[in-house]
Formats: C-alpha cells, structure tokens, sequence
C-alpha cells in the first residue's frame, strides 16, 4: 500500500464507522461486506486492502480501545508507588466516555464478552498491587476477589455510559467513597 497514511487511516476510520453504524442494529452475523461497502462508500477490494472479513474488522475495534487502555495502566504502574482509586476510575471511565460509541455496546448488556474479560485481565494487576488485599488468601478466594471487584467496576462503568445521570466526578467520588467507607472491616459478621 503506496497510499498516504492520511488517507489509509480515513479509509479504516470510514469503514470501521460504517461496520459499527451496523453492529448497533444486529447481530455481527448477518452483518455483510457488501453493506458496510456500501455504506461507506468504497467498494469490497478496499475493504479487503485492511481486513480479512467482518470479524477482523470487529477486532480491529476492539484492539484499538485495548491498546489505550493497557498503555493507561501500564503507565500507572511504572510510574506510581501509591494507589489513587478516584484517578485510576478516572481515567478508565474518561477513556471508555471518549469512546463511548464503542464502550457503551461492548460493555452493555447484548456486548461482547471476551471484550470484558480482556478488560479485566487488564485492570486486576492495578487492582491486585494496589487495593485488593492478597495476604492471607488462596489463589481460589483471590479469583473470586477479582471477580468480584472487576466485574462490579464494569458494571459501574456500562451503566453509567448507559445513562450518565451524574457528572463524571460525581459518580467517581460516589463508587469510591462507598466502596471505601461501606467495605466491611475484619470485625463485620456475615453479610
């Protein structure tokens, strides 16, 4: 491919718009290169210039918002020795607002779960350095906690995008200061 990068990264923008327009109507499926062709104007030998099939495409998407996740929190773990639970939801909730076209159908309730579980598999290493307490507990009881944990901010962070009654702020300093000061001490009996 000799063609300006400009250009090429229109193409994929515009086709990957076109693939996603679809994807919010029905299922990937019944999704067909003639349509997403179609809608984004070019014809099938340039969808065939970037991606395989509809799958490829669809990964394409999902690669991209994983990247900019894993770069955010490899970052923070480089270059912070202390947790901050506001800011570390911040920035995952500010991304996943920036793409929120994306995040909004994959997070919800008909998304897609591999999508969740790259996510997780991202996020438990901040959370199991910085505020998941391991000592003391099995691998076992650690999954569990981790499932716990990720799947709740997950949850949290879809239903917001969802419906985004609060400000951002709002929301982060609510989630963490119930989650802080409603966590049960090591005195608390049985839920």
């Amino acid at each position: 491919m000799n063609k300006q990068p400009q250009i090429t990264n229109q193409t994929k923008a515009n086709l990957q718009e076109a693939f996603w327009s679809l994807y919010t109507q029905k299922p990937i499926e019944k999704i067909s290169i003639r349509e997403i062709t179609d809608l984004a104007g070019y014809n099938r030998g340039t969808f065939y210039l970037y991606y395989r099939d509809v799958y490829d495409i669809f990964d394409a998407i999902k690669d991209d918002l994983i990247d900019k996740l894993t770069f955010v929190i490899q970052d923070t773990m480089q270059h912070n020795e202390t947790f901050d639970l506001s800011q570390q939801m911040e920035f995952l909730v500010t991304l996943f607002q920036t793409h929120s076209k994306y995040a909004k159908v994959l997070l919800g309730d008909h998304g897609d779960p591999q999508f969740s579980s790259r996510i997780k598999e991202i996020i438990w290493p901040i959370l199991n350095r910085y505020f998941v307490p391991s000592a003391g507990h099995s691998e076992y009881e650690m999954k569990l906690l981790a499932e716990f944990y990720l799947s709740g901010t997950l949850a949290v962070v879809s239903r917001w995008l969802q419906d985004p009654q609060m400000p951002l702020e709002e929301m982060i300093h609510f989630m963490v200061t119930e989650t802080v000061s409603r966590a049960p001490s090591k005195k608390a009996g049985p839920l």
